[in-house]
């Protein structure tokens, strides 16, 4: 996939954070602990702010991005998949969030290796 403009790929980008936030809120909604219940709005908290960063980026401002490596110790791969229940403790919410992160992170290399604008690739990285 190849963005036409940069603001394409910030609203595609933007999409797939309010996907997020959708899941996490309705996720919120119908748990049943109410500990399971902050976490959730903890994880929609951070999505909305991941939101807010990319409606308030500005293309010019890319150059500045530090490229920073993040090791990846693959423990979501050591997990098996958790389907989600309005039940789920402590431990299922986090591999929960572990898959739907490491599911995005792979999108978005993904995309970043598929474009030939460097400032998409580089929002992707």
């Amino acid at each position: 996939m190849d963005f036409e403009t940069f603001q394409a790929a910030i609203d595609f980008a933007k999409e797939k954070e309010n996907a997020a936030v959708h899941f996490y809120e309705s996720a919120r909604r119908v748990a049943k602990n109410p500990g399971s219940q902050v976490m959730f709005k903890e994880m929609a908290d951070e999505e909305h702010r991941h939101l807010k960063f990319l409606e308030e980026l500005k293309e010019e401002e890319i150059e500045s991005f530090p490229q920073e490596k993040i090791q990846d110790l693959k423990i979501s791969q050591m997990t098996e998949d958790v389907p989600f229940s309005p039940d789920l403790d402590y431990r299922q919410i986090l591999i929960v969030a572990m898959k739907k992160e490491e599911q995005a992170h792979r999108m978005y290399s993904d995309l970043a290796g598929m474009t030939a604008d460097a400032r998409v690739a580089k929002l992707f990285q």
